[in-house]
């Protein structure tokens, strides 16, 4: 669990028990809104980003944020971790969607970004970002997924209890991960 998250800890939001937006009264549904319509704000480019590191094109990934965001808001009140539950939800989204796609048949199509509209320190993290996606382009769909989690602030033995597989399958990923990308930054400084 991220340290940062108040929502993840259930400090901010108590849980509705067997309630969903529709059974609160008017003064409750209000207050749950604005709670949604927060965590929502601050949180969905980080799902988008989140999912972009598993290997999502941005269109894939800002499409499954909105989804598994629409699925938050319908069950907000029984949900007690948001950032943990809606992390795991998209990644399910996103093998489904990635197991049942064909092969795309175009080779590349750029991203139209607008990216000369962008403030510089847009730019900058939106070079930082896309420079992070290549290195982690060609690692497998299982290693990306944790090392996804890792960065999002997640433990290993977190990560396993997310995703449902074994602590020690998590840390094998996550050393086979992080030693491809070792070695691919090694090779770009080299070749620079």
């Amino acid at each position: 669990m991220s340290d940062n998250d108040a929502y993840d800890a259930g400090v901010s939001r108590p849980l509705l028990t067997g309630q969903g937006p529709e059974g609160l009264l008017a003064a409750d549904r209000h207050s749950t809104r604005e709670d949604f319509a927060e965590f929502y704000r601050r949180f969905t480019p980080t799902l988008v980003g989140f999912l972009m590191w598993q290997g999502a094109p941005t269109r894939l990934a800002a499409d499954l944020a909105q989804e598994t965001m629409i699925k938050a808001f319908q069950g907000w009140g029984q949900i007690r971790s948001p950032r943990s539950w809606t992390r795991k939800v998209a990644s399910r989204e996103l093998v489904r969607h990635v197991s049942r796609v064909e092969e795309d048949p175009v080779e590349q199509v750029p991203e139209t970004t607008g990216l000369m509209r962008r403030c510089p320190a847009e730019l900058a993290e939106w070079e930082s970002r896309h420079e992070l996606e290549e290195l982690l382009g060609g690692l497998p769909p299982r290693q990306r997924q944790v090392l996804a989690w890792s960065v999002s602030g997640y433990s290993p033995s977190e990560i396993a209890e997310e995703l449902g597989i074994e602590p020690a399958a998590v840390r094998a990923n996550l050393m086979k991960a992080r030693r491809a990308v070792a070695l691919r930054m090694r090779a770009r400084e080299e070749g620079a």
